[in-house]
């Protein structure tokens, strides 16, 4: 009788020390959408929070793929600790849920909720603030913008390795749902049209490889001009000095000295 009582002490012990554990699962009571200066409190069904916890716990979501730079939100859940501790964030005209393990789709029973709590408050806007492409900075930075609008592809070929590449990074004003830290790293590959971001591949429209590749060539009309302007200001130089010498050769044969 004692070793069942013990047992079952036990037992209720074991359960009341993985209560905690257990609720502290991804069980969501409230959702808040944030934006630069106020949130908003989602109004959705209790079991839909809980979902959409779950599947930002256990990634179950159904997989999207990250959209354009478009004006996008924070998300806030109550009680905090609930789920991974990674930024989460919210993107209405596209209608995906963000962390830096991918995008999912926003669940059909709280997207209206989602999307009527983001109406509400202002969006925060992505701003590129600088490009590299081969440790060279660009003044074009903002063009660069497409690089986030690519359709999403396969790996083209294992020999895209060892193919001519250009690396691009691209540097955000804050945190979003497009950069980890900040940043966006990518690499072109301009033989096969393929860019490669976070892991992921996308078909590269011909407007990136010239946005990629643009002001290098520019660079090098601008060099070559600077090319023509030196070999004019040399041509001209050396006409100069030819002027010059003959104008002194002219003044010596003018001026003789006189015999005594």
């Amino acid at each position: 009788m004692k070793r069942i009582v013990i047992t079952a002490g036990l037992v209720v012990a074991a359960a009341l020390a993985t209560a905690p554990v257990a609720s502290a699962k991804g069980y969501v009571r409230a959702v808040e959408v944030c934006g630069p200066s106020a949130c908003a409190k989602v109004h959705g069904a209790q079991r839909a929070m809980q979902r959409l916890g779950m599947a930002i716990l256990a990634g179950t979501g159904r997989g999207a793929p990250s959209p354009a730079l478009l004006p996008y939100y924070r998300l806030r859940f109550q009680p905090r600790f609930e789920v991974p501790s990674a930024d989460t964030f919210y993107i209405p005209e596209a209608k995906v849920i963000c962390t830096d393990s991918g995008c999912i789709q926003a669940r059909s029973g709280l997207a209206p909720a989602l999307q009527a709590a983001a109406a509400s408050v202002g969006s925060f806007t992505p701003r590129i603030s600088s490009v590299t492409v081969n440790d060279h900075a660009r003044t074009d930075g903002a063009g660069f913008a497409i690089l986030f609008d690519q359709r999403p592809a396969q790996l083209p070929s294992t020999s895209v390795w060892k193919s001519r590449h250009y690396s691009v990074i691209v540097t955000f004003s804050a945190t979003t749902p497009w950069s980890l830290g900040g940043a966006s790293w990518m690499v072109y590959y301009p033989r096969y049209h393929a860019l490669s971001r976070d892991g992921r591949w996308f078909q590269a429209r011909a407007d990136v490889g010239r946005l990629v590749r643009g002001p290098a060539s520019a660079a090098a009309g601008e060099s070559h001009g600077w090319q023509m302007a030196a070999a004019v200001v040399a041509v001209l130089a050396a006409a100069v000095v030819v002027v010059l010498a003959a104008a002194a050769g002219a003044g010596r044969r003018l001026w003789r000295p006189r015999s005594g």
